[in-house]
């Protein structure tokens, strides 16, 4: 490894989703990755929207503020011809997701 190099090895959970034709996959952030992500951590998940080049963003999907749809459409660039789906469709499917996450946790505790 060299000085201008850095490197974080983090073994976790992909998540892969499909709803309406939005294909999407979630990568959970951890703390210990924080310094790569633009200071997200634990809770962030950086969503990458599957066959649509240069679309990741880390979001909080706990945050209402993560699933607007004038939100998504700038951090994700969804403003750009070409796109199979809206903001506004990107938003709903978040929202399926932030539930399943939630029950998910739920069964953790």
């Amino acid at each position: 490894m060299s000085p201008l190099l850095q490197k974080h090895i983090a073994h976790v959970a992909v998540r892969f989703y499909r709803s309406g034709g939005v294909e999407l996959a979630l990568v959970p952030l951890l703390a210990e990755s924080a310094s790569f992500t633009r200071s997200a951590g634990d809770g962030y998940f950086l969503v990458a929207l599957i066959g649509e080049p240069g679309t990741a963003y880390p979001l909080d999907l706990r945050s209402p503020a993560s699933l607007d749809p004038a939100y998504l459409a700038a951090k994700f660039r969804l403003d750009r011809r070409g796109f199979g789906y809206t903001p506004e469709e990107l938003a709903a499917v978040l929202a399926l997701i932030a539930e399943d996450l939630s029950r998910e946790e739920a069964l953790d505790q």
